[in-house]
């Protein structure tokens, strides 16, 4: 079993999330997959549609314009269809971005419960429709209040970077932002605060242990990008091979066109679909360090084997 309540520092809550997804990883991935795989699917051949159909029509442009022509008149023939599509695709990405988002921390606050592993997707699923409004409130607040004001706070830091010292500023306040919002999520999931409480609790426990937090958030987002770009580059590699194969070989153009229009278009797909997995390792790590905090505050490790004495 994993130990959720443990004092951490910079260098536990690094190794820790992947201690994490050693121990219990395969039973983790099993239930996130079984919940999201199906809606993950329907992503990639969504997205792998507008992406061809976005790079064809680039690689395809007339000088003259009859291109852009011919996209005006189809919109302007089909704009219902359009933006039913549009809103369709809103409303897809919104509810799985909150699907994202809470399974790990539904999962994490199971995992304390049962004192380990012993559950599954059926007991998920039950949490998160119990508390599918307060994680859609939370969304439209985030969206709707916090958004602007972090924006408004990064156009300030992005001004700054013209005498430098907004540099240093930007590249720590992107991962604060991000431990910000995630620990406030844990808490206002686990806890009976409103949603501004806990933004309030999140920012207590973000300012309490700053550099370890924002360090730690930042080395795993290094690792997951990384990742993506030793991922992402096989492909593209291949194809650029492809391309200049066939170009040596005497191919006509539209058959380059087509074989860069396909590359490009599963590479991004790729990629996205790598950022909605890959991003549990940052979601778990945030969830680690909400954990601590806990332990850290409340001493939550001896209420903990209290429980265990009193169940033997």
């Amino acid at each position: 079993m994993f130990t959720l309540f443990k004092r951490r520092n910079f260098g536990d809550y690094v190794s820790d999330t992947f201690a994490f997804f050693k121990v219990s990883g395969k039973h983790y991935l099993k239930n996130y997959f079984t919940i999201n795989g199906a809606l993950l699917l329907i992503l990639v051949a969504a997205s792998y549609f507008l992406f061809q159909v976005f790079f064809d029509f680039s690689l395809k442009i007339d000088p003259s314009g009859n291109n852009f022509d011919y996209l005006e008149n189809y919109l302007n023939n089909n704009i219902g269809l359009v933006v039913l599509i549009a809103l369709g695709l809103l409303l897809f990405m919104i509810f799985l971005s909150m699907l994202n988002y809470a399974v790990p921390v539904i999962y994490m606050d199971l995992y304390r419960e049962k004192n380990g592993n012993d559950f599954g997707t059926k007991e998920i699923l039950s949490r998160f429709k119990a508390k599918f409004g307060q994680i859609a409130v939370f969304f439209l607040v985030t969206v709707f209040l916090i958004t602007p004001v972090l924006m408004v706070v990064f156009a300030l830091l992005f001004l700054l970077c013209f005498i430098l010292i907004g540099i240093p500023l930007l590249l720590f306040a992107i991962p604060t932002a991000f431990s910000w919002i995630t620990l406030s999520f844990f808490e206002y999931l686990n806890t009976d605060k409103g949603v501004f409480k806990s933004y309030g609790s999140g920012f207590k426990h973000l300012t309490k242990q700053y550099f370890p937090i924002v360090g730690s958030s930042m080395i795993i987002y290094i690792i997951i990008q990384v990742a993506m770009t030793v991922f992402t580059m096989i492909p593209y590699m291949l194809g650029l091979v492809s391309v200049f194969t066939g170009i040596e070989e005497g191919s006509r153009g539209t058959d380059a066109t087509a074989t860069v229009s396909i590359m490009m278009t599963m590479v991004m797909v790729f990629s996205l679909l790598m950022s909605y997995i890959l991003n549990n390792l940052l979601l778990v790590n945030q969830g680690l360090v909400y954990y601590s905090r806990q332990e850290f505050d409340e001493n939550k490790s001896a209420d903990f084997s209290i429980d265990l004495i009193g169940s033997e």
